[in-house]
């Protein structure tokens, strides 16, 4: 193993043998520090929800709603799900993620391909596009995000916007993922 190489992330616990009395460090302990650290550094993440129950053809267009998702540190977004609980009868629900700069000045979406759920789609239908691992779920009349912006500075903000509604759809969501990058 070279010097450079990273340390597999894992959440490795601690033993009792690592950190007995009189015990040296040894290269046990630190490779689950390391490995810990990593752990926490790869996969923890936190969220911002938006969810609009009920027939939600009215929150189309609709500015701010359910409120937003705005950095205190720079930020990455690792992964996305979006979801429809019944499917309407035609048309397609599309999602979008408006990025506006510390400013406040709003700069467009962060999708070049915006995230679609069509009335093709069965009811309860889950998308999830996970930016780390790359394993997605994408069902049938799903159609995957295709980000060209995933990093934001501290002060900048997200929010959420329905571009289009499925008729007599309801229930349906969007999550992001993200964590703070240097």
């Amino acid at each position: 193993m070279a010097s450079t190489d990273v340390i597999a992330p894992s959440r490795l616990e601690l033993l009792v043998g690592d950190v007995e009395t009189n015990r040296p460090v040894s290269e046990a302990i630190l490779t689950r520090f390391g490995a810990q650290n990593n752990f926490i550094n790869t996969y923890q993440t936190d969220i911002k929800e938006w969810k609009l129950n009920g027939v939600y053809t009215v929150a189309t267009g609709i500015t701010f709603f359910d409120g937003v998702a705005s950095f205190f540190f720079n930020s990455e977004i690792v992964g996305i799900n979006f979801y429809n609980g019944k499917s309407g009868s035609s048309g397609i629900t599309e999602f979008d993620i408006i990025w506006k700069d510390s400013s406040g000045v709003t700069q467009g979406s962060i999708f070049s391909t915006t995230p679609k759920i069509d009335n093709t789609s069965l009811d309860e239908t889950i998308a999830i596009q996970n930016l780390t691992t790359g394993n997605n779920v994408i069902p049938t009349g799903v159609t995957a995000g295709v980000f060209n912006k995933t990093t934001f500075f501290e002060g900048e903000s997200l929010f959420f916007r329905l571009n289009g509604a499925m008729l007599e759809a309801q229930n349906c969501g969007f999550t992001i993922f993200y964590k703070p990058i240097n």
